[in-house]
């Protein structure tokens, strides 16, 4: 009786197996989150070039580099859940913002400074283009580089930004960059363990924001003549007390 009882539970516990703990986990979902337009980033009108940089005033400027840069990054998030509505704050990675950005434009020897401006520099105020800016010009910086990142699908990102005058309060210049995922071969040997910067647009896409930023900002210090030192009217410098002698005597 035993027996009979055994193989009667078997089929069933069998397909309870195959059911429930033999099938995949299933994926979450990509959820589409807010987006970040032009607006948020800038009062100025904006125009802008698909993957590419544009830089809106074509006329040569005077003693705009050397210049300090402050970088910051744009999102619009979930906000706590006694405020309705969605609010847009600041988002500050030291690794994005401060390593990234410094090794950009490492090479650029215009570029005195690369630092980040983070939540707390708004000085509790709401995070407006406006707020941004005056942040921007409290700590010094010539120009500030507002930019952001949206995900537009689960296989597509972009990048937008903007560059600023904090002295003459305009847009220098306007940046933008699209990449898509690129599919993974299940036969390629490096699929299980794929380098994203290469392959997910996420990590495509700032490795292009990054060299158009560095080509916007080298096009720019080239177009740039120093500024102009002036000295008091009639000052002269004055002579050495002692006339100097070469080779010094001992």
């Amino acid at each position: 009786m035993k027996y009979r009882l055994l193989y009667a539970v078997l089929p069933t516990a069998c397909a309870i197996v195959m059911t429930t703990g033999c099938s995949k986990p299933i994926e979450n979902p990509w959820m589409p989150r807010p987006r970040v337009d032009w607006a948020d980033l800038s009062i100025h009108a904006i125009s802008y070039d698909e993957n590419s940089y544009r830089i809106l005033n074509k006329q040569t400027t005077k003693g705009l580099f050397p210049a300090a840069i402050a970088v910051t990054r744009v999102a619009v998030t979930d906000p706590p859940t006694d405020i309705p509505g969605m609010q847009t704050k600041l988002v500050r990675d030291p690794r994005n913002e401060f390593l990234q950005w410094n090794q950009a434009f490492d090479d650029q020897m215009a570029i005195s400074e690369v630092f980040p401006l983070a939540q707390r520099d708004l000085g509790g105020a709401e995070t407006t283009p406006q707020q941004i800016t005056r942040a921007i010009t409290a700590l010094h910086a010539r120009i500030g580089f507002v930019y952001a990142v949206n995900e537009l699908s689960a296989n597509e990102t972009e990048m937008i930004g903007t560059l600023l005058d904090t002295k003459e309060n305009r847009i220098l210049a306007t940046l933008h960059a699209n990449a898509v995922s690129i599919p993974v071969d299940k036969d390629d040997p490096e699929a299980k363990n794929p380098d994203l910067w290469k392959v997910d647009s996420r990590g495509i896409v700032r490795l292009r924001f990054a060299k158009l930023a560095h080509a916007c900002i080298r096009e720019m210090i080239l177009r740039d003549e120093p500024a102009e030192v002036e000295t008091s009217s009639g000052w002269k410098p004055l002579p050495p007390a002692v006339p100097p002698v070469w080779p010094p005597r001992g």
